[in-house]
């Protein structure tokens, strides 16, 4: 049994990098092989066997990672396009390139947004296999039944032709309840809410993960720490922040 591995794939695996970051430090000449360069893509390593070195250089690439928390405010909308209106990155700090989002919020909803230069922290944030746990409160325009809330947890509700994950709900009081998801499709609680012939008036994200926040003013920002980055990325390089 073959057990090389593309040298991209080693790099992600061992929380170096995203396997794209991994081809452009090989490419540029930034990672050993048995003491030797390699600059080729698709190159294959023997983790048991193979010495494999990143070069110090690398290090001080991924310690300019950045892990941003931001509460976003009802208004903004989560893209990099002025056409779409007013974009969260208007609120965030310029001087940190390529940041993306982990998990947009429509511009009707406010709450916790994530945002990071490491493509590899925002997909074990967004991937659909890692089932990170979003909260959020929601406000419907009609009291709450027991069906109602029964339905918006049973995972019964088919969205886009599939039916959406098993969600954790409790009523707060005859128009308002926390849900808990571990997915993110477009516009998933309202949808699943006009599904059931109710209608969202009030949508706020109040936990990722184990982020919870309540310090953290709407429209503020904040990097997080390197225990919350592990708590959410257990892979996160000991230089992140």
């Amino acid at each position: 049994m073959e057990k090389t591995i593309r040298l991209n794939k080693y790099l992600k695996d061992i929380g170096i990098c995203s396997r794209r970051k991994a081809d452009e430090f090989i490419e540029k000449g930034y990672i050993k092989v048995n003491g030797e360069v390699i600059n080729a893509l698709g190159y294959k390593v023997d983790p048991e066997h193979d010495i494999i070195e990143v070069l110090p250089i690398v290090d001080n690439i991924i310690s300019q990672y950045h892990y941003i928390l931001l509460n976003k405010p009802k208004g903004y909308v989560c893209s990099k396009s002025d056409m779409d209106g007013k974009n969260i990155f208007e609120i965030l700090p310029t001087n940190i390139d390529n940041l993306s989002y982990a998990g947009r919020l429509d511009k009707d909803s406010q709450g916790l947004v994530l945002l990071s230069n490491n493509g590899q922290f925002v997909y074990s944030v967004t991937g659909k296999e890692h089932e990170c746990e979003k909260e959020y409160i929601v406000t419907v325009n009609k009291p709450l039944t027991n069906e109602y809330l029964f339905q918006q947890a049973s995972g019964n509700i088919r969205l886009d032709g599939k039916a959406v994950r098993k969600a954790k709900v409790n009523a707060i009081d005859n128009k308002t309840y926390s849900i808990i998801l571990t997915e993110g499709m477009n516009r998933q609680i309202r949808r699943m809410a006009e599904n059931q012939g109710y209608k969202v008036i009030e949508l706020k994200r109040i936990r990722i993960g184990n982020l919870t926040d309540k310090n953290l003013s709407l429209g503020s920002f904040r990097e997080l720490t390197h225990e919350e980055v592990k708590s959410l990325y257990p892979l996160a390089p000991d230089v992140a922040k």
